[in-house]
């Protein structure tokens, strides 16, 4: 309740088109994994809405630059800044040597910061928008009052959990990375117009701000998915009775329980799932289910999740063009995250498949679900594994589960109501233009 009253005191109607500054630490297209899934949907909303939305992203790989083409057709301009990821890796080791983030200095780049100067010093922008936090290093003080920084998550959260899972020197890379990053961060809630997060658990990371200051500069902003792009085989409710499509109901009926996975193989958080999964989750259900398949479906798989392949039962697919296929023929989406930070796209996507889900508590953490309600939660190993194994010998659980899961989605999670809430607080940020341009023109008459 308390968000919707900060959302709320936000809340205002405006006829007027706006120009708009969007900083990305990554180009929103395609939107196919995580953080690009949510800043997609975040510049579409600023320009669905009729504002003049001038683009600036970094993008880390090159097959990405060629979408210029794409979201020029809703952008005013469009630049993107090839990151090349050695000299990314090499600056944030020479950020070591100070007290900065690693972060920003992973993320630092003097063509971005030209760029970003000649944009303010050219347009008479009347909000920035930056997604995520490195981004914030790029905009001048003068600026911070009319900009809105979408942190997603508390990173410094995810690097200190980083840093309890592994041995040094990363454990004590990451450990010096979570305590500069978190005084960053405390610094952008601080400075800036407004700070948005995920969820209520993330802002509550934030343990020494005072009451006026979180609620006056933080919002929450939980993700959202495409129920139509998924919904091709959901399952649905008529009369009562709970009714799959055709071809859904004949995928189920294979006769080989698949469990699947979905997510980008590169990232620490996935490939410690997926090992913990094949380690110690998988052998306890080929015990009780020894037809069981185990498909990780993500890009960029890294050895260790390639080694896993030549287990039997195992498949690694790569890179793939769509998802929906894999999840759709799953008898359960598992997904066995450890370390997980706000809300999990992998499961929002899931459920508006209306799939059967087996997950750990850290990540349905971000969401309000129930166990045996919209999925099935389990921590050790056996627990996990029984779960599992109930899921697939059992088919109205299945489909009871599968049916609330996207029922869920639907009513908590549609994107539009979600991008009408984040337009209307740039909007917001944006009204304050006059009163600060007037301020500064008072300035120069006393001079």
């Amino acid at each position: 309740m308390a968000d919707e009253m900060d959302w709320a005191e936000d809340r205002q109607k405006f006829s007027l088109k706006m120009k708009l500054l969007f900083l990305a630490h990554r180009i929103p297209f395609p939107p196919n994994k995580g953080d690009k899934i949510r800043s997609y949907h975040e510049l579409r909303a600023l320009t669905e809405r009729g504002h003049e939305v001038h683009l600036l992203a970094f993008a880390d790989d090159v097959r990405d630059l060629h979408h210029q083409v794409d979201l020029a057709r809703w952008c005013a301009s469009v630049r993107i800044v090839r990151l090349r990821k050695f000299w990314a890796k090499l600056r944030a080791l020479v950020t070591l040597l100070t007290s900065r983030p690693l972060s920003l200095g992973y993320f630092g780049s003097r063509k971005m910061r030209r760029l970003v100067k000649h944009a303010l010093e050219q347009h008479q922008f009347d909000a920035v928008f930056v997604f995520s936090s490195p981004m914030a290093q790029y905009i001048p003080a003068e600026w911070r009052s009319r900009t809105v920084v979408d942190l997603v998550d508390v990173d410094s959260e995810k690097w200190r959990e980083y840093a309890t899972r592994t041995s040094p020197p990363y454990s004590w890379l990451y450990g010096i990375e979570a305590r500069r990053l978190r005084s960053f961060e405390y610094e952008i809630v601080a400075g800036f117009a407004h700070s948005i997060l995920t969820t209520r658990r993330e802002a509550e990371l934030f343990e020494e701000l005072d009451e006026f200051t979180r609620r006056a500069k933080v919002r929450i902003l939980t993700m959202g998915v495409d129920g139509e792009y998924f919904q091709v085989q959901a399952t649905h409710e008529t009369g009562g009775k709970l009714i799959r499509h055709p071809a859904a109901t004949q995928q189920a009926s294979e006769t080989r329980p698949r469990l699947v996975f979905v997510g980008v193989m590169d990232y620490f958080a996935n490939v410690e799932a997926v090992r913990w999964f094949a380690n110690e989750v998988f052998p306890l259900i080929r015990k009780e289910e020894p037809q069981a398949e185990f498909c990780i479906v993500g890009s960029n798989p890294a050895a260790e999740v390639k080694k896993l392949a030549e287990r039997p039962g195992i498949t690694v697919t790569g890179t793939v063009e769509d998802v929906r296929p894999y999840m759709h023929r799953a008898t359960t989406c598992v997904v066995p995250l450890r370390i997980a930070r706000g809300v999990q796209n992998k499961l929002l996507e899931a459920m508006a498949c209306g799939k059967a889900i087996v997950a750990t508590p850290e990540a349905a953490a971000g969401l309000r679900l129930a166990h045996e309600e919209q999925l099935l939660l389990a921590e050790s190993p056996a627990e996990f594994a029984a779960a599992v194994v109930e899921t697939i010998r059992d088919e109205s659980l299945r489909e009871r589960l599968g049916w609330r899961a996207r029922r869920f989605v639907e009513t908590e999670h549609d994107w539009q109501p979600l991008q009408q809430k984040l337009a209307e607080l740039i909007e917001t940020v944006g009204q304050r233009r006059p009163e600060v341009e007037q301020t500064n023109v008072r300035a120069i008459a006393r001079h």
